[in-house]
């Protein structure tokens, strides 16, 4: 158990991040229904069964996963972020509700050692490379914390939505663009409406062929892309119809598979 959040960070070589300005307001985007009942809802399924689980929870922001993963019966659960301001955030949740939780700053793609895994959760994570050396860097690093047969789920830029079909999804809160033609590297930008405020964050595309020799190359077996699903079970008031046009387009997909 953590006592003293700021004595478990360390900075890789970049720990600069786009998330330092906007960490605040990305956080409240987390409660939509989009994020709630199509993303988190995926995620957690895809998890499975995280009971006496260790976890790795990369790209964890305010530790907004990260805190669901330990509520779910991991024994032991580390998050990590590039940003300083979402590592900040996640240490005050920590401070006001201690799960026993430890948060670290760093760059995936030259972070260090942390320990053996039996699972790395990743949401929004590799489509941040901004180059296949940095992709591949982030694939190899995420293999060095797994045990034999640890899994690695993530939540990724969905590499087979056309450019013609990133705009539309003004109704949920926020849209993508990026400039023709799309190829490795291309930047995606994403608009986002946060309160009464618009916030913007860069990603980068990568066709399902580079991301997949990257984990190839890393040692990953079993890669498997899987479309995000829509929750069985909706409040009052939320209805399926909602959901519809995000889910007959969708701009990011889930991803697994196995060292």
């Amino acid at each position: 158990m953590v006592t003293d959040h700021s004595a478990t960070f360390f900075k890789a070589v970049n720990t600069s991040s786009q998330y330092d300005a906007i960490a605040a307001e990305y956080s409240r985007t987390k409660a939509s229904p989009l994020r709630e009942h199509v993303e988190a809802f995926s995620l957690m399924r895809m998890l499975g069964d995280l009971r006496a689980l260790s976890v790795l929870d990369l790209a964890c922001g305010d530790g907004f996963y990260t805190r669901a993963i330990k509520q779910a019966g991991a024994a032991h659960v580390v998050g990590v972020d590039v940003s300083e301001e979402m590592i900040a955030l996640a240490c005050q949740a920590e401070s006001a509700c201690s799960l026993g939780i430890d948060y670290y700053t760093a760059d995936v793609a030259h972070m260090e050692k942390l320990g053996e895994f039996d699972l790395v959760s990743a949401a929004y994570l590799l489509h941040y490379a901004s180059s296949e050396k940095d992709l591949r860097a982030m694939c190899a690093n995420i293999a060095a914390q797994l045990k034999p047969g640890g899994r690695l789920i993530s939540i990724n830029e969905n590499p087979a939505q056309a450019i013609e079909h990133y705009a539309g999804y003004t109704r949920y809160g926020f849209n993508k663009k990026a400039s023709h033609p799309l190829s490795n590297e291309s930047l995606i930008t994403y608009m986002m409406v946060s309160g009464t405020k618009l916030i913007k964050f860069d990603a980068y595309y990568y066709s399902a062929e580079v991301y997949e020799a990257a984990l190839t190359a890393a040692g990953f077996t079993d890669i498997v892309w899987r479309p995000l699903e829509l929750a069985p079970t909706l409040p009052e008031g939320v209805e399926p119809e909602y959901f519809e046009a995000y889910l007959a387009n969708p701009p990011v997909i889930g991803l697994e598979c196995r060292l």
